[in-house]
């Protein structure tokens, strides 16, 4: 039996990619969906298809990005549904650049997608999840506990650790309410975007060399597949994830083992 029928769950990056797998795990398992994005067409195809479960798919059509964003979200959400069980922050940015290079405005605008607006979201719709003694899941990255001289990452690595501590200061703080609060931390997982931007320029030997240097980090020997971390983000919003709160699950092939 689906474990998330009767739920709403509100998803921030619904519209493809890790979004997207995570929503249409969510209404596999019988959950409601609220899925905000930038681009309206790109909801539209989601809702579409996502629809084909036989639960109901809101779309709301915002970029986080901007300055208030989040406070309107939260207001439309609510005005769209009376229930948030679970609330998912996906949506995020990456810049990688070497201290040096990185500007103020590269940060800020990383700290404000990757930190800020999670942060508002859960304030904003604390009382629905209050109400529904939901979840929060934050998607966070592997790439708070490590960095590399190939992809100097410290202002990225630093939004990803505020969203880990964040994670489980919430967790000890709601807890009482009955809200979890837990994170997933993926390794890289082989999206159609990564694709795209990734390995389709890729010479027939880069793409050899490429494969080989995944093999090499990765002891599971391969990116991650989409569904493989949707499927652990709908398993911590049900109820056989009832006692767990504050966790960050590596989802991430083993680089942390390494």
């Amino acid at each position: 039996m689906p474990h998330l029928v009767g739920t709403t769950a509100v998803i921030t990056g619904g519209s493809e990619g890790l979004g997207y797998a995570i929503a249409d795990a969510f209404a596999t398992e019988g959950a409601d969906l609220v899925l905000i994005a930038r681009d309206q067409d790109k909801l539209e195809r989601a809702r579409q298809t996502l629809s084909c479960h036989g639960t109901t798919v809101r779309t709301l059509s915002l970029d986080l990005a901007d300055h208030g964003a989040a406070s309107t979200a939260a207001r439309r959400v609510l005005a769209l549904t009376d229930r948030v069980d679970t609330l998912v922050n996906n949506a995020a940015t990456a810049h990688f650049s070497p201290l040096a290079q990185t500007s103020a405005d590269t940060f800020d605008t990383m700290l404000h997608l990757n930190v800020r607006v999670p942060f508002l979201l859960a304030q904003a719709l604390l009382p629905a999840l209050t109400t529904g003694r939901g979840s929060i899941v934050n998607i966070t990255s592997y790439w708070a506990d490590s960095g590399g001289t190939d992809r100097p990452s410290a202002a990225y690595s630093a939004t990803r650790g505020a969203i880990n501590a964040m994670t489980r200061a919430l967790a000890g703080e709601l807890g009482p309410s009955g809200v979890r609060v837990n994170g997933i931390a993926p390794g890289a997982v082989r999206t159609l975007a990564y694709e795209r931007e990734h390995i389709v320029p890729m010479s027939d030997e880069q793409r050899t060399e490429h494969d080989r240097r995944t093999g090499d980090a990765y002891p599971l020997g391969r990116f991650g597949a989409p569904r493989e971390v949707a499927a652990a983000a709908a398993f911590l919003a049900s109820p056989q994830a009832a006692w767990t709160t504050g966790t960050i699950m590596n989802v991430d092939g083993g680089p942390a083992v390494r």
